[in-house]
């Protein structure tokens, strides 16, 4: 009888936007709105308008009386803001959110709105990519008599203009577009996977079958790192040889500057 044995594989997306070639990144890309068109800081100008206008969206007076109901004193609120070479949101990549599930689902849409619609006059030192903005923000809750009041207040991270990310570059994938790049990341992992694995012997006299889930580190010097798995003892001795015949990579970069990144893959193992 002929024992098929087959093994695949599923990249697990970035949790960024990359960028689509090679470019030195700086300076920082900002955004210049018509109501900070004069301003020394367009960055914080741009922080503080929206800050401004998130405010008065939660200080609605059904907005918050419906807040009375909210358990905590403080509300996170984050937006991730994904721009086209038209500097328009990219909406199916964007988002803005309270990060409670209750007001999420009830505001969600309407911060989007608020976060989308932005009078943009330009946008400086504009790089061609999408380009990643990202803004936090915490509010204060004070209830008294049944009234609620929300203020802003300061956090460590909050907005220091656009960024520009870029997703590690197996050898041989490194000039190619952002798309192209991801789907030679895919093809060459895939091939190493196919070239490198031996199904484990003990595996097959033990009709062993699953997934390996791997999570693994690429460093700021393209080198695999930090390794963890889940899954069968013995199909993981197989999954970790093959992660440590990887070959080293042009590591990925925020900004032109090189950083680490997680990367996932679940394995799977058929008899």
């Amino acid at each position: 009888m002929i024992r098929a044995i087959f093994i695949t594989i599923a990249l697990f997306s970035f949790k960024s936007i990359f960028s689509q070639s090679e470019i030195n990144y700086f300076p920082q890309e900002e955004i210049i709105l018509t109501d900070c068109a004069n301003s020394s800081n367009n960055s914080q100008c741009v922080y503080e308008y929206l800050q401004s206008k998130v405010t008065a969206f939660l200080n609605d007076p059904k907005k918050a009386k419906y807040l009375l109901k909210y358990e905590k004193d403080t509300l996170h609120i984050g937006a991730r803001l994904i721009f086209d070479q038209n500097n328009q949101v990219l909406e199916d990549k964007s988002y803005a959110t309270i990060r409670d599930k209750n007001l999420g689902k009830k505001y969600n849409k309407a911060l989007e709105d608020l976060f989308y619609n932005l009078n943009i006059k330009e946008i400086i030192n504009r790089k061609p990519q999408e380009s990643l903005h990202e803004f936090s923000y915490q509010f204060l809750i004070t209830k008294m008599e049944g009234e609620t009041d929300i203020a802003s207040i300061e956090v460590e991270k909050d907005y220091t203009g656009g960024a520009i990310h870029q997703i590690p570059r197996f050898p041989g994938c490194e000039s190619l577009t952002e798309q192209e790049a991801r789907t030679c990341f895919q093809e060459k992992m895939q091939n190493h996977i196919k070239t490198h694995f031996n199904y484990p012997k003990k595996a097959i006299e033990k009709r062993i079958s699953g997934t390996v889930y791997i999570i693994f580190t690429i460093n700021k010097y393209g080198t695999v790192e930090n390794i963890r798995m889940r899954g069968d003892t013995i199909l993981q001795g197989e999954a970790l040889r093959i992660v440590n015949l990887l070959p080293t990579f042009t590591p990925a970069t925020v900004n032109g500057e090189p950083v680490k990144i997680p990367y996932s893959i679940p394995m799977h193992f058929r008899l």
